[in-house]
């Protein structure tokens, strides 16, 4: 197995984002057609910043049948990520970063109904904000932050609403995990800040895995880092139908396995980064009974 060995950075990513200036890149809005909805505490978005579009591009496409539109110019280009259609993310250059450093990652982001709020909690409780809240032309208001683990994600107020909950679509992004050093903390900084119920289950790798609820659905996962040498962070999902098969294409487009199918009980689930870099997870849905026994108070 390769040791997987996660290191993120935030700099370059903000700085192309958090000048605030009229070179802001043009970014689709979450929703082409406004939801009205909100459902604050919940992932709607994410975006990758990469050094290396063409080949990120191929590979995503190759995956998962993803198509794209390039919009802006220059150093403000962005591509949107469409999958049937639809905007699902969405992609940025990043510049003048040398190759070695391999800050390509995805960012999350989590809905907030009053970003004021959410920012001086998080400032108040062992977080920090790398920019004050700023207006994304499409979007609705963005900013980005470090919780009390250091793990980097996105605050949005969303200007077309929040997506409406639906059930996991193969090929696109159904799950969001955090993995830390610190779960307590973790919990409870997020729970605190959302209103979270929090739910605790051992699973098949004799581990326990928390699940953050809200609205009666579930929002998030937490788990203790299962690895050397990996700094906290917010891992993203991608429902498939057959992880084996998408395994089978990940080295020829140019990417890695860092945890096949082998290595994760269940055999349901895989740990991959693109050519940038940019890790993420795909999981075999719907998930297998038994993967999961909720632990109870009584227990």
């Amino acid at each position: 197995m390769k040791v997987l060995r996660i290191y993120f950075s935030i700099l370059p990513f903000i700085l192309i984002f958090s000048s605030c200036s009229p070179d802001l890149p043009i970014v689709p809005p979450i929703n082409s057609i406004p939801t009205g909805e909100s459902h604050p505490g919940k992932f709607i978005w994410r975006d990758l910043m990469t050094d290396d579009i063409p080949s990120v591009k191929k590979f995503y496409s190759e995956l998962f049948g993803w198509t794209y539109i390039d919009t802006g110019e220059s150093d403000n280009e962005f591509t949107v990520v469409l999958y049937d259609g639809k905007p699902i993310a969405g992609m940025f250059r990043l510049r003048d970063v040398e190759k070695k450093h391999r800050y390509s990652q995805w960012i999350s982001y989590l809905s907030v109904a009053d970003m004021d709020q959410a920012i001086n909690y998080t400032k108040a409780s062992g977080g920090r904000i790398y920019n004050d809240p700023f207006e994304l032309p499409n979007r609705g208001t963005v900013a980005y932050v470090f919780d009390s683990q250091n793990s980097v994600f996105a605050f949005v107020k969303s200007s077309s609403g929040d997506p409406a909950d639906q059930d996991p679509v193969y090929n696109q992004w159904f799950w969001t995990e955090l993995w830390t050093n610190d779960v307590q903390n973790s919990v409870k900084f997020y729970t605190e800040l959302f209103g979270y119920n929090q739910r605790t289950f051992n699973t098949r790798a004799e581990n326990q895995y928390h699940v953050l609820e809200k609205e009666n659905r579930p929002r998030a996962g937490v788990i203790k880092i299962p690895f050397e040498n990996v700094n906290p962070h917010w891992m993203p999902y991608i429902a498939v139908n057959d992880p084996s098969e998408i395994i089978k294409k990940v080295k020829q487009l140019g990417g890695t396995v860092y945890l096949g199918t082998e290595g994760i009980a269940g055999n349901n689930a895989a740990i991959i980064a693109d050519p940038s870099g940019a890790v993420f997870t795909i999981q075999k849905w719907p998930l297998e009974k038994g993967e999961f026994k909720e632990i109870k108070d009584e227990e």
